[in-house]
């Protein structure tokens, strides 16, 4: 029998233990340091005075539908008939004072079309005429990894890049497009720059040649909350027999003389043949410094940035106007401490009671410590006063939340990926029978840290 140990019971170390239970002969346990699993999937119920209570995220609300992992795994625990999808889709950008919506064709912020990108007013004229004249160039491919922002800007120019790529990529990955890795944040625009050429044309044939057909919901939300999906991995993998123990932190890894691996916990030690780190980089270089100390060392060069996400709840008659989109996103030039709201109650259906507008504010971002350092009231204060900027609403809200979230965001900058294959080269040199996981490595999303985790714990039990 085989014993397996993962540390964190985040979304990844939950699907990789459910990977790992499809195995015969495997012995799992599962730790996280707090007491409760799911990491940042996080749903709670916000109280309205004389009314039903809201149940709303406080983390992702979605995940990526033209992305298999997440689905598939839903599927596999059977919560397909909790599957829903937008009812609007499209999003805005507060500009010049007012919101605009986003041109539909595009790829990360990227034009696919240009008398689009001209129509929604986001860049001026003499922008536009710059942007559109990319697809005239033979760009050489790129040697190497370099920076979104610098990239960009030297294709499309960087009024482009300031009004429609940072606001939308870096919204949501909390960083600098301009120190944030073409190849490890934007692999669709990596990959179809490496043929050379234009840009614009090399997605357009992309599209083209998808398999995906462009009608279909690009994210997909279940209907009880995203802590669904953990409920039931929780549920499942306890009926499979996994040892599943909350409030108990890892401290440090070491090997035994007989080659085991011994993990010191807050609350004893655990033998096991493999184990499966899915922390963030931080604390996965504190359990690695004894174990392997290059390993430790390489992991802390990964940096984070924090993020608040605030739940705002207004009655319906304090919103002047009609919200037509699923959200907004801030360009950094508008010097607003919101970096993004979602219009929760128009983008979900059964976030709709007919009665109130449910937004989620986001503060923070790398450069931005305001999120993490102002107080409760100092942010709800500040972003209120955001929303009065961007959507004209003077009265105060009836609920209101603030979730917080430290370091919550690796920021994958220049170079990212080359680390993580060192970062690996370098744990497998010293102790094998160790993988990484997570949010930190190779992709911030739920279907990407389900993809890490399931695949990590198959090549650890199979092997």
């Amino acid at each position: 029998m085989s014993q397996l140990l993962i540390i964190g019971g985040g979304i990844t170390g939950l699907a990789a233990a459910w990977e790992a239970v499809q195995f015969p002969r495997v012995e799992v346990t599962l730790i996280d340091a707090q007491p409760r699993l799911g990491g940042k999937i996080l749903g709670s119920e916000i109280a309205i005075a004389d009314e039903q209570p809201l149940m709303i995220d406080e983390g992702a609300d979605a995940f990526l539908a033209r992305v298999p992992d997440a689905v598939q795994l839903c599927k596999e625990l059977g919560l397909e008939g909790e599957f829903t999808h937008p009812a609007v889709g499209r999003a805005q950008v507060f500009l010049g004072g007012e919101l605009r919506f986003l041109p539909t064709d595009t790829v990360l912020g990227v034009p696919l079309d240009f008398e689009s990108l001209a129509a929604s007013g986001l860049i001026s004229a003499a922008a536009v005429e710059r942007a559109s004249s990319e697809v005239d160039v033979d760009w050489p491919a790129p040697t190497g990894d370099v920076s979104i922002g610098e990239f960009l800007t030297e294709r499309y120019g960087r009024e482009l890049v300031e009004h429609v790529v940072a606001p939308l990529i870096g919204g949501i990955n909390a960083g600098n497009v301009d120190r944030l890795s073409l190849q490890a944040v934007t692999p669709q625009l990596f990959a179809a720059a490496r043929g050379g050429g234009s840009l614009t044309l090399a997605l357009r044939k992309q599209q083209q040649q998808s398999p995906t057909d462009p009608t279909d919901p690009v994210f997909t939300a279940l209907l009880g909350g995203t802590s669904v999906l953990v409920d039931a991995l929780h549920d499942a993998l306890e009926a499979r027999g996994v040892q599943i123990l909350t409030g108990s932190e890892a401290v440090s890894c070491s090997q035994s003389d007989q080659g085991k691996i011994l993990t010191e916990l807050s609350t004893g030690t655990i033998s096991s043949d493999e184990v499966l780190i899915c922390t963030p980089a931080a604390k996965a270089a504190h359990l690695l410094r004894s174990i392997s100390p290059n390993t430790a060392r390489q992991l802390e060069q990964i940096s984070y940035s924090s993020v608040a996400l605030l739940t705002f709840v207004f009655n319906k008659e304090s919103i002047p106007g009609e919200l037509l989109a699923s959200g907004f996103l801030i360009p950094r030039t508008a010097q607003l401490l919101m970096t993004a709201a979602s219009v929760g109650s128009t983008k979900w259906a059964h976030w709709d009671d007919g009665k109130h507008v449910v937004l989620r504010v986001s503060a923070g971002h790398s450069g931005d410590l305001r999120g993490a350092e102002l107080t409760d009231e100092e942010l709800i204060l500040g972003l209120q006063a955001d929303l009065q900027t961007t959507l004209g609403i003077t009265d105060p809200a009836v609920a209101t939340r603030v979730s917080r979230w430290p370091d919550g965001f690796a920021q994958y900058e220049v170079g990212h990926l080359q680390l993580i294959e060192s970062i690996e080269q370098s744990l497998n040199k010293d102790c094998p029978q160790i993988l990484l996981a997570g949010s930190s490595y190779r992709g911030l999303g739920i279907p990407a840290c389900i993809e890490q985790g399931r695949s990590a714990a198959a090549k650890l039990v199979d092997s």
